[in-house]
């Protein structure tokens, strides 16, 4: 009787040890832990972008001209205006506007380096560096020139002949460029450079240099051929030679 009831006591004991919670008996009867479920990464929620496409078109040309990513530009500010041309307010040497209102956007941009302007149409499909830093013409002489240039402190550079039937060449200054319209933008106020030659001359030329400076000193005379020749030199990289 003893060993009938030792028997069912152990029994009892083997099923209560198989319903524990959390463990598991294999075919042998020895108890493996649960694994516990797979935890699931959490869900990422993209960052929302809510620049107007002016402002993000703006944005992306100043990173490009830049050589910086966009994260490293901030909106200043976006102010929508009705720009008085088709060029957007921006009258550039040798570029002939139709003179209708156009709504667009002024963009002002920052960067460690200093703040940019751009002007834009109002969906920013159409977008114009504002930061006007130097022109640069050049008229006559036998092979007939009629050349401009425009410089943006963005870096942008515009180059324009009037015998390619308007079309305008655009391309971003060297390092060296931009570092040395830098330094006379920042030495110099606002300097107008003309030279003349005899305007009844078969071969008269006239050249005229305007440089958008932030700084109070003038150029001297060696500097301001200086700049004429400069100005000169990133026409030809951009238009090519023999132009």
């Amino acid at each position: 009787m003893k060993r009938l009831l030792a028997g069912l006591l152990f029994l009892s004991a083997l099923v209560s040890a198989c319903s524990t919670p959390g463990s598991a008996v294999d075919v042998e009867g020895t108890a493996t832990p649960t694994m516990p479920a797979t935890e699931l990464p959490p869900t990422k929620t993209p960052i929302p972008d809510d620049l107007s496409p002016a402002a993000r078109a703006a944005r992306e040309a100043l990173a490009a001209s830049l050589g910086l990513s966009v994260d490293q530009i901030t909106l200043v500010s976006a102010e929508a205006v009705d720009w008085p041309d088709a060029c957007l307010g921006l009258t550039l040497p040798g570029v002939v506007c139709a003179q209708v209102i156009t709504p667009g956007y002024l963009i002002v941009l920052e960067t460690d380096g200093g703040v940019y302007e751009y002007h834009t149409n109002s969906d920013g499909s159409v977008i114009r560096p504002g930061s006007l830093r130097l022109t640069w013409e050049r008229n006559g002489g036998l092979a007939g020139f009629c050349d401009s240039l425009a410089l943006f402190g963005s870096g942008d550079a515009q180059a324009l002949n009037c015998r390619r039937d308007g079309e305008t060449l655009a391309t971003i200054l060297t390092v060296e460029e931009r570092a040395r319209l830098a330094e006379w933008t920042a030495a110099y106020g606002s300097v107008v450079i003309e030279q003349a030659d005899d305007p009844l001359a078969a071969d008269g030329m006239a050249l005229k240099l305007v440089l958008y400076g932030t700084g109070a000193g003038q150029p001297d005379a060696a500097t301001k051929d200086a700049m004429l020749i400069w100005a000169q030199d990133v026409y030809t990289r951009l238009a090519g030679p023999g132009v």
